[in-house]
C-alpha cells in the first residue's frame, strides 16, 4: 500500500462535489462538457455523479443522463457516490466504473451526513453496497469522514480510526479515503495517523481528501505524502459544497484546488500525468459556470503572465460565452 515511485494520482471530485453546489443550477449538458474537459486535461479518475434520491437533492436527478452523455474513455475511471443499496443499484446499471460511499469516524456526524448510525452503517448498508458491487465486479472506495477530527466531538483517537480502517478492509473496500470533513486536521497529525495506518500492511489503497476550512490542506497534502500516500482527491478551482458542521458560506471555499495541488506537485518534480494549461481551462470553465472566481490561486498568477496579450484573452473561455 505504500508507494515510493515519484508519481501521484490525482481524483477529481468537482464535478459530483461542487457543481450541484451552484445555487442557480447547472444544466445537464454543462456537466457533461465540464466531465469531458476534465478527461481532455488527463484526469484518469472522477468522482462524476451522486446517485442520491432526487426528492432529497434534486440537484443529483440527473445522474443517469450525465453517464449516458459524456465520453467515456477506457483509460478514465468514472466514479460514483451511492449512500445505500438502492443507490448502488442505480450507479451499476448506469455504467459506473467504482463505487464511493460514506461512513464517519463520530456517530454524531454519521447521523448528519448519512442518516443512519454507524453500526446500521457498517453492518447493513456498506455489506449491501460491496456485495451488489463485488458481484458486477467493481470496486469499492470508501470516505472516511472526519478522520482527523469532528465539529461535534472534538478530536479522533488514533485508535478509532484504526479500528474503522480495519472493519472497512474487512468488509472488501478496495480504497480508504481519509477525508479531513471540516478542516481540522494539522500536517504532524496526519503524519502520524497516515504512517501508523500504512504500518498495517494493508492490500488496501489508502488515499486522503483535505478540505481548506482552516487553510491547512495544501500542508496537511504534503505531510501525507512525505508519509506515503500517493492519491489525493481535489477539486479544480476548490469548487465544492459547504459539508456538514462547517460554517454555511458560498460555494467553492472547501476542497484543495487541483490546479495548485499540482502545480505544487510539479515544481516538487513529482509527476501528476496532467496538463496544467488544460487544468486552467477547466478552472475557466468552472469559474464560468459559477460565475464568479473560485479560490483557487494558480489562475490568477498565471494571468500575470500568460495573458498579458489580448489576443490570447479572446482565445479564453468567458463567463458570457459558457452561459
Amino acid at each position: 500500500m505504500k508507494k515510493k515511485e515519484n508519481r501521484v494520482n490525482i481524483v477529481e471530485v468537482s464535478p459530483r462535489d461542487g457543481l450541484p453546489a451552484i445555487s442557480e443550477g447547472t444544466s445537464t449538458a454543462d456537466k457533461i462538457k465540464y466531465i469531458n474537459s476534465l478527461v481532455n486535461a488527463g484526469m484518469k479518475k472522477i468522482e462524476c455523479v451522486a446517485f442520491t434520491h432526487p426528492r432529497l437533492m434534486p440537484e443529483n436527478a440527473d445522474a443517469e443522463q450525465i453517464m449516458a452523455g459524456i465520453s467515456r474513455t477506457s483509460d478514465v475511471t468514472y466514479i460514483g457516490l451511492v449512500s445505500n443499496e438502492i443507490g448502488c443499484r442505480r450507479a451499476l446499471a448506469a455504467g459506473i466504473d467504482e463505487i464511493l460511499t460514506l461512513v464517519a469516524t463520530s456517530e454524531t456526524y454519521n447521523q448528519l451526513s448519512v442518516g443512519k448510525s454507524k453500526k446500521e452503517t457498517l453492518h447493513k448498508i456498506l455489506p449491501a453496497i460491496i456485495e451488489a458491487s463485488n458481484k458486477m465486479n467493481k470496486p469499492v472506495r470508501c470516505y472516511i469522514q472526519t478522520a482527523f477530527g469532528c465539529p461535534y466531538t472534538g478530536h479522533v483517537p488514533l485508535d478509532e480510526l484504526l479500528q474503522l480502517f480495519l472493519k472497512l478492509t474487512y468488509l472488501g473496500a478496495a480504497e480508504i479515503a481519509l477525508l479531513d470533513s471540516t478542516g481540522m486536521a494539522n500536517p504532524r497529525q496526519v503524519n502520524e495517523y497516515v504512517k501508523k495506518i500504512l504500518d498495517l500492511d494493508s492490500n488496501v489503497n489508502l488515499s486522503v481528501h483535505f478540505h481548506n476550512t482552516r487553510g491547512t490542506a495544501i500542508a496537511n497534502c504534503i505531510a501525507a505524502y512525505d508519509a506515503g500516500i500517493r492519491t489525493f482527491y481535489t477539486s479544480i478551482g476548490g469548487l465544492s459544497g459547504t459539508p456538514y458542521g462547517a460554517k454555511e458560506l458560498d460555494f467553492g471555499y472547501w476542497n484543495v484546488p487541483t490546479e495548485d495541488l499540482v502545480h505544487l506537485f510539479h515544481e516538487m518534480g513529482i509527476d501528476t500525468g496532467l496538463d496544467i494549461d488544460l487544468l486552467l481551462e477547466c478552472v475557466t470553465i468552472a469559474e464560468a459556470l459559477a460565475g464568479k472566481p473560485l479560490p483557487g490561486h494558480l489562475l490568477r498568477a498565471n494571468l500575470n503572465t500568460r495573458l498579458t496579450d489580448m489576443s490570447d484573452l479572446s482565445k479564453k473561455l468567458t463567463y458570457r460565452q459558457f452561459q
